[in-house]
């Protein structure tokens, strides 16, 4: 069998064991009044519940934070040879704006681990609310692109 093959029998099998737990954390296993309007504290929840939700977020949240981390420290790291002083005009200050992404970004992690190790709600809906305005941003960029691409050749009145 090919090893592409395989991979893809390894997503599967994966992904559907995780939604399997998913939908069990969420909708069987919680005890009490989890409604979508209940006053809800994570504290409450059961443990599998909330690291059920908080896991698959964080570690996408924290594959962002580490990319932007990267692109900084590459930008930090690398050697560049610096351009002829007639040609440059303005002061370079790449530096240090990929110091602060580096800074900001591993600092949102901590905060991120932090957050969620306390159960904290905003630890979870903020990261949420980016993910989800993410996709949605991008459904409706595709939406729109199927509304006003044209379907058919213009016919030809010769």
């Amino acid at each position: 069998m090919p090893r592409a093959k395989i991979w893809g029998i390894i997503a599967v099998l994966v992904s559907a064991f995780l939604f399997a737990l998913s939908i069990f954390s969420f909708f069987i296993l919680p005890e009490g009044n989890f409604g979508f309007f209940s006053d809800v504290n994570l504290m409450n929840l059961h443990p599998l519940t909330y690291y059920s939700a908080a896991v698959p977020l964080g570690l996408i949240s924290l594959w962002v934070l580490a990319t932007g981390f990267w692109i900084g420290w590459v930008i930090l790291s690398i050697k560049v040879v610096p351009p002829m002083p007639e040609i440059v005009e303005k002061k370079d200050n790449s530096k240090i704006k990929a110091f602060f992404l580096c800074l900001i970004t591993a600092g949102l992690a901590v905060l991120l681990v932090y957050g969620i190790y306390l159960r904290n709600f905003w630890a979870l809906a903020i990261p949420a609310l980016v993910i989800s305005a993410v996709i949605l941003g991008a459904v409706f960029w595709v939406g729109m692109a199927i509304i006003t691409t044209r379907a058919t050749l213009p016919v030809n009145k010769n």
